[in-house]
């Protein structure tokens, strides 16, 4: 980058140093404004600056809200450990609308990305970085009705890759799943090879470049390990304890905790107050031995002096190992519970920013969120 005349170019330290002090959509138009600017935001330098910046700056809360006819992508700050000391009210700020119908698919955040397997009536997939607010359709796939999408990272590659896998437990050919690595010249989709039959069940978890998902076949569930890197699949085998969590699927979520996979299933009691729902239960497994499949278990049950009204999901674990509840639909008045299972606290925070919502919405919300300025382009 070059005053005009003949006056000295910017040192590239400086224009590193500018772009650290930026917002995350600053950064992102910067980089439209030439080919230079974008081969700097290419950089290794700048990759390492900006994950610097990431890693210390405050982990975020993430809410994909489904609206009519758009998605949007709200965050808020992230408390640690909130208690009768803190602000128990915090602000979400809009990121970004992502136009079209996009059903109600969705996948991710995965280092930072979302993937939206069919937009609109032509069902073309999107990929899209809600901390740039930039978004980009994929090639199409002619997906099946009875398939199912997953977004997947490669940390060593560093190379994101999609995949689509169809329910081949009554009569679908295992050989008709497709996937399709990111970001490499012209993307196309290409067949993917599972040795069992299967149909994914739920939201998958990628952790250190491993995909997990649950895997439904004709005799039970097992835990699908999909290797993002060497395109491999593994199939864990599950205890009775195990399999009775993994059936009720609505109420069942896989989380990363410390670093390892994690089962979490939730229920309420509900036997007094006329009915009414009091208290909620908590089963956490970990996965501790994935060669020997040594799972550890915890139960939790929540104090009843804080009520919650509408339906309430368990959304994730954050770094510092609190238990994130979240409401499923948009209010007037929504709330995130944040549960730390050493102190056995439960605090409510209300979120503002959601209110203009006239009716209630679907929100999906996420944990440990950071900015991450990678986008899906044909050349990256």
């Amino acid at each position: 980058m070059e005053r005009e005349g003949n006056s000295d170019p910017i040192p590239i330290d400086i224009i590193l140093d500018i772009l650290s002090r930026s917002s995350t959509k600053e950064i992102a138009t910067f980089g439209l404004a030439s080919k230079f600017c974008a081969s700097i935001l290419n950089s290794q330098d700048f990759t390492e600056l900006f994950l610097t910046r990431s890693l210390t700056s405050q982990p975020r809360l993430l809410f994909a809200i489904k609206n009519s006819g758009d998605w949007r992508f709200y965050s808020s700050p992230q408390l640690h450990n909130p208690d009768e000391n803190h602000s128990l009210v915090v602000s979400a700020d809009l990121h970004m609308q992502l136009p079209g119908d996009m059903g109600s698919e969705i996948c991710g955040p995965v280092s930072g990305l979302f993937y939206f397997p069919n937009m609109g009536r032509s069902e073309v997939p999107v990929i899209c970085n809600p901390s740039t607010g930039q978004y980009a359709r994929l090639p199409q796939l002619k997906r099946k009705r009875d398939s199912r999408s997953l977004l997947g990272y490669d940390p060593i590659g560093k190379r994101y890759k999609v995949s689509n896998i169809r329910n081949s437990i009554y009569g679908a050919s295992n050989e008709e799943g497709h996937i399709m690595t990111l970001g490499t010249g012209k993307m196309s989709w290409r067949k993917l090879h599972c040795p069992e039959n299967h149909y994914p069940i739920g939201e998958g978890v990628c952790i250190d470049g491993v995909l997990y998902y649950l895997a439904g076949q004709a005799k039970g569930v097992k835990l699908a390990c999909f290797d993002v890197r060497n395109e491999n699949f593994r199939f864990l085998k599950t205890d009775s304890i195990i399999r009775k969590l993994l059936v009720s699927s609505s109420s069942t979520k896989l989380i990363k905790y410390k670093g390892k996979l994690g089962v979490i299933s939730w229920r309420w009691d509900s036997y007094v107050y006329g009915g009414a729902r009091c208290e909620l239960r908590l089963c956490l497994q970990i996965l501790e031995d994935a060669q020997d499949q040594k799972w550890l278990k915890s139960r939790y049950t929540f104090p009843v002096n804080i009520v919650v009204k509408g339906d309430v999901s368990v959304v994730g674990v954050t770094a510092t190992n609190e238990i994130i509840l979240s409401m499923d639909y948009t209010s007037k008045a929504f709330f995130v519970f944040y549960f730390n299972p050493e102190r056995s606290t439960l605090e409510r925070v209300r979120v503002q920013g959601f209110e203009a919502f006239e009716k209630p919405n679907r929100v999906y919300t996420f944990v440990d969120y950071a900015e991450d300025f990678k986008f899906i382009t044909e050349s990256s």
